[in-house]
């Protein structure tokens, strides 16, 4: 079970299991599952991923896409996918018509470059994630 005190701004949990390693900025995560988690106070957006078996946590803050638009019934995390190489891009929660975006890190960017072709991947989150005060 998620625990997890209410806070000024809103907070959402999901959990994916993601069946490969990827880049998060400068850092290659494994693959596992992974809880994530979005704050929002209409200004950032505060990311974390968390693989408890990995033993990894890492966090970033996100810049705001999308909107206006249809939101979302899931939460999904999008990749791009250059070769076999994995980089987180976006990440969206349910009800939520703008999603997070991600800054290219200087690996994505040169990755870019290098391979001419790159693929969107979208991971849906699993059922039954936590949403904690949600406003």
């Amino acid at each position: 079970a998620l625990l997890a005190a209410g806070s000024a701004f809103g907070q959402t949990t999901l959990r994916f299991d993601i069946p490969f390693e990827f880049h998060f900025l400068n850092k290659v995560m494994p693959a596992g599952q992974y809880d994530v988690n979005v704050a929002t106070n209409n200004v950032r957006h505060l990311l974390s991923l968390e693989c408890y078996a990995c033993r990894s946590h890492v966090y970033s803050t996100t810049f705001g896409i999308g909107g206006g638009g249809n939101p979302p019934d899931e939460g999904r995390l999008v990749f791009n996918k250059y070769g076999e190489t994995y980089f987180l891009s976006e990440v969206w929660t349910p009800g939520d018509s703008q999603g997070g975006g991600l800054t290219k890190s200087k690996t994505e960017s040169e990755t870019a470059r290098t391979t001419p072709s790159v693929a969107r991947v979208t991971m849906p989150a699993r059922k039954g994630q936590v949403t904690i005060a949600r406003r």
